[in-house]
């Protein structure tokens, strides 16, 4: 088991400087969304409920809902799947997701936006990680050489070992996302509004 978690780790930490970039360009992105947001629309909250998909009978139903949509549907077939077919798509997706969450998120008040905050961050930085995942996948077999530099793997080498780091790096986004999934939850059910 330490073994495993040393792997995942190094998978991580070879991946440094890319998740310092694609983190800063996820919450940059976002934050300038935010930033138009505001100047461009008026606040659409106006002290109606919240609503949403996961609001369902049972604290553990709703984490589980939650974790399951944000690591299957949201992390792994929108962010890292698409980077198999080309590097540049995590990136793209990761794009999409922080103009969204940005322009929303503006818009809430700050009581709202504070309890979201913690959610925030911990997916942001999930699909982040998921992101590292899609852009090696992609490079791995286009460019091997810029993956895994000095080494004289083909192709489909390079895929394959591109493959196990995803899911070296996957146990952090499970981590991530299930910690996430657990704060919203809580989040929601405590919420006033």
């Amino acid at each position: 088991m330490r073994m495993f978690f040393r792997m995942c780790v190094s998978s991580l930490s070879r991946r440094g400087l890319l998740f310092v970039v694609v983190s800063a360009f996820y919450f940059g992105s976002m934050l300038l969304a935010a930033l138009l947001a505001q100047t461009l629309y008026s606040p659409f909250y106006e002290g109606r409920k919240i609503e949403g998909l996961f609001l369902v009978d049972g604290l553990p139903l709703m984490i589980l809902s939650i974790f399951l949509f944000n690591l299957i549907v949201s992390a792994f077939i929108f962010v890292t799947l698409p980077g198999l077919v080309f590097f540049v798509f995590p990136v793209i997706m990761l794009l999409m997701r922080a103009v969204v969450w940005g322009a929303s998120l503006n818009q809430l008040p700050t009581p709202l936006f504070l309890a979201a905050l913690p959610t925030l961050i911990l997916e942001g930085e999930g699909y982040v990680i998921a992101s590292i995942g899609g852009i090696n996948l992609g490079l791995s077999w286009l460019k091997p050489y810029w993956v895994y530099k000095g080494e004289s793997l083909s192709r489909l080498e390079a895929l394959k070992r591109a493959l196990r780091e995803c899911a070296h790096l996957f146990v952090f986004v499970t981590v991530l996302l299930f910690a996430a999934a657990l704060v919203e939850a809580v989040t929601l059910t405590l919420s006033p509004f």
